[in-house]
Formats: structure tokens, sequence, C-alpha cells
């Protein structure tokens, strides 16, 4: 079975959990960049992952765009992969029943941008505001403080598992 992992990464934990998964499956990691169309429908399985922002997977949009088949996704964020953090983010990528996996990243405020920061810094001073918070705003205060790495190599176990 001819199989590859697609990975779209602005700081680097997208990319760890790929090299990773691509260990395991004994293929090839290749950034989203770096992909033609060509290469990826003479693939029998094509594993994606990209990097959340406001819920919205990075590079998800493109990958589709190439109508690959047999398509596996997966997620890193900086929130704890929680049942309502998974939930939320399928329901923005509109993935209905598409074979999903999440994985929790960090943040490394010393790699992003101007902009980036900036919006990060409103996202933590509206989840600040909120009357009620749920435990994942909770965290996100704390996690939106200060760079951190929460990497876990055994996060990718589900996702080798379903493949396998």
């Amino acid at each position: 079975m001819k199989r590859i992992v697609i990975y779209h990464s602005s700081t680097g934990f997208t990319k760890r959990y790929a090299e990773w998964i691509a260990k395991e499956l004994h293929c090839e990691a290749k950034a989203l960049k770096k992909v033609s169309a060509k290469e990826l429908a003479e693939q029998d399985r094509v594993i994606f992952g990209g990097w959340i922002m406001g819920n919205m997977i990075m590079g998800l949009n493109k990958i589709k765009k190439y109508g690959v088949k047999n398509l596996i996704i997966f997620a890193v964020g900086s929130n704890q992969p929680l049942d309502e953090v998974k939930e939320a983010i399928q329901n923005t990528n509109q993935l209905g029943s598409q074979s999903f996996f999440y994985m929790q990243g960090g943040i490394q405020f010393e790699k992003l941008g101007f902009i980036k920061r900036k919006m990060l810094g409103m996202v933590r001073n509206t989840i600040a505001k909120k009357e009620v918070k749920t435990p994942s705003d909770e965290y996100m205060l704390k996690a939106l403080s200060g760079s951190f790495d929460a990497l876990d190599q055994t996060q990718i176990n589900a996702l080798i598992d379903f493949v396998a």
C-alpha cells in the first residue's frame, strides 16, 4: 500500500507529529508546499496534518482541492485533546464522518510573527472577559501566557492503530 504523510506546519509541532507518524507507518513525510497533485493521486492513502487557528485546520482547503481519496486528517493545536475541542474543530471544518484525529502541540511565541502574536493576545483577552468559562477556556488562558511544548508521541497511537 502506497501512503504518504503530508503536513502544514507553522512552528514545527505538526511537522514533528508528521515525522513520527511517517516513521511508524514506514512512509515519507512531506510538507504540503512540496507535494504535487500527481504525487498525491498515486497514493493509496494520504494522511494530512495541519495546525489549528480559530478551530480552522490550516492547509486543509488546499489538500481538499487536490481531490485526495482515502484521506485521513490530523490537527495539531495548543488546546487539550478534549472531546469539546475535537468536536469544535470537526464542525468548523465541516469534516462530517471524515477520519479525524487531534493532537496537542504547543505555542512558541518566539517563532510567531507579529500578527499571529497579536491575534493570540486578542483571543486571550476575549477569553479573560467571559463571565462563564469552560475548562477549555481556563486551560487556554494559562496556555496563552507563554510558550510551551505539550508534544507527546503517544498521541499518534490512535491514528497509527486506525491506519494499520
